[in-house]
């Protein structure tokens, strides 16, 4: 008869974007002052990292090294910068000081930050004085958000199906033939685990036959 008591937990998924941090955590109880800790991948068991006689060692597999953080108190591992073959099946195993044991299995999917959204000049359009400018956005990504932003504020926007792949909207607005600060921002997002990732492209238009500036295409990434 052992003097181990082993639980086995269902299987949690966790997701996280290329080049961000997820977090892998154990659920063990907050009481607990842990002995031992395994994390591994695979089959065979093949350790990423662990916790022995008081000292964590994170450096068991090259394409893991200098990438993972071991919390020696919780057992949560955390995978840093994560990369594309990072969507493995994780499993964890701890013994706390009253030879109780844990073994935690967790999924990781790592998805990639939306693409940069294009903009394209659809109508650009001398009318009584002003300027009427119609946009298109589009994103070769199928489950993206695009939204817009613009000063002056434009008149309105509709989604529209451009004919390619992914997904569209169009912009109309109207700006003074002499305006020189007209600025348009086009943004693509998506959520992962109540992590929203986005990515932008502005320009600043000018009435017609005039160049358009592109100013930036920046990735940001916010918690909800």
């Amino acid at each position: 008869v052992t003097d181990y008591v082993l639980s086995y937990l269902t299987l949690v998924k966790v997701s996280g974007y290329q080049g961000d941090n997820v977090t892998l955590h154990l659920g063990a109880e907050p009481s607990w002052t842990l002995e031992h800790i395994e994390w591994y991948i695979f089959t065979n068991n093949t350790w990423i990292a662990t916790y022995r006689n008081k000292i964590p060692n994170t450096g068991w597999r090259p394409q893991y090294r200098g990438r993972l953080s071991l919390d020696t108190h919780t057992g949560d591992l955390t995978i840093h910068n994560l990369r594309s073959e990072d969507a493995l099946e994780y499993t964890a195993y701890v013994l706390n000081t009253l030879r109780e044991d844990v073994v935690r299995k967790i999924k990781v999917t790592v998805k990639q930050p939306p693409l940069t959204p294009s903009i394209q000049t659809v109508t650009n359009m001398s009318v009584s004085g002003r300027c009427l400018l119609v946009m298109l956005c589009s994103s070769l990504d199928e489950d993206v958000e695009l939204s817009w932003d613009s000063e002056p504020p434009a008149q309105g926007f509709y989604r529209g199906n451009h004919g390619g792949p992914g997904v569209s909207v169009f912009l109309l607005m109207f700006i003074n033939s002499t305006y020189d600060s007209a600025r348009v921002n086009c943004s693509s997002s998506t959520t992962t685990d109540n992590i929203r990732k986005s990515s932008s492209q502005v320009i600043r238009p000018t009435c017609a036959g005039k160049n358009i500036l592109f100013i930036s295409n920046q990735p940001t990434t916010h918690n909800l």
